[in-house]
């Protein structure tokens, strides 16, 4: 009985922090507004649970990270079984379309916003997040992305491989607050733009490669 109650705890504040992070922004809530979301006794359940609120942000991050990760494992275990896997847009549609789908409820537009500000914030280093947290699919992900894009040079897909993360972040945001408008596109519509986005990102020439002069006549 106590586990139980120690386990809606630490449940309830992360549910709580997730929406008031969302509302108000990551360096502006209190432990003190988080416990008292939560409903929990005082401002030691948030110590007792996560030590300190920047451990709690980035367990707010990874608790809901996990249900996207499972839908877009199975995606990409899909692709990796028939012919399609080596075109670009069908990667990125495995990639994005758990995230945009997760909108379509509060509490995924709730995430989206907590996770654009999370993106933006000097403190945090998203990509080191995740590898802490340990999500197979990005393994695959990456060896997908690299494979459909060779001609890049490996430093610069690197960085374009990370930062078209961020910009995946943003895109759910936008189409989170465009549901909250409801002037949103539908999710199809809006996935298909996401993917062109972040196609036309990745494939961008890289600026390495110079145009040689054409050579003066004699």
């Amino acid at each position: 009985m106590q586990h139980t109650q120690r386990s809606d705890t630490k449940a309830a504040l992360i549910r709580a922090a997730e929406r008031l992070f969302a509302e108000k922004g990551l360096g502006v809530v209190s432990v003190k507004e988080i416990t008292r979301a939560a409903g929990a006794r005082n401002e030691s359940a948030l110590h007792y649970h996560f030590g300190d609120i920047d451990a709690l942000i980035k367990e707010v991050f990874a608790n809901r990270y996990r249900e996207i990760e499972e839908a877009r494992s199975a995606r990409l275990a899909e692709l990796r079984l028939d012919k399609t896997s080596d075109k670009l847009e069908a990667v990125l549609e495995a990639a994005i379309a758990p995230f945009l789908a997760a909108c379509l409820r509060k509490d995924g537009r709730l995430y989206a916003r907590f996770c654009a500000q999370l993106a933006t914030d000097p403190r945090f280093e998203i990509a080191d997040m995740i590898n802490s947290i340990g999500m197979p699919s990005l393994g695959t992900l990456r060896s997908l992305l690299v494979g459909c894009l060779g001609s890049i040079p490996n430093d610069i897909l690197a960085t374009r491989l990370t930062r078209a993360f961020t910009i995946s972040l943003m895109l759910a945001a936008d189409y989170a607050r465009q549901i909250e408008l409801a002037n949103a596109p539908p999710i199809e519509e809006a996935t298909r733009e996401a993917v062109v986005t972040l196609a036309a990102f990745l494939r961008a020439k890289s600026p390495r490669t110079k145009t040689r002069p054409a050579k003066k006549a004699p």
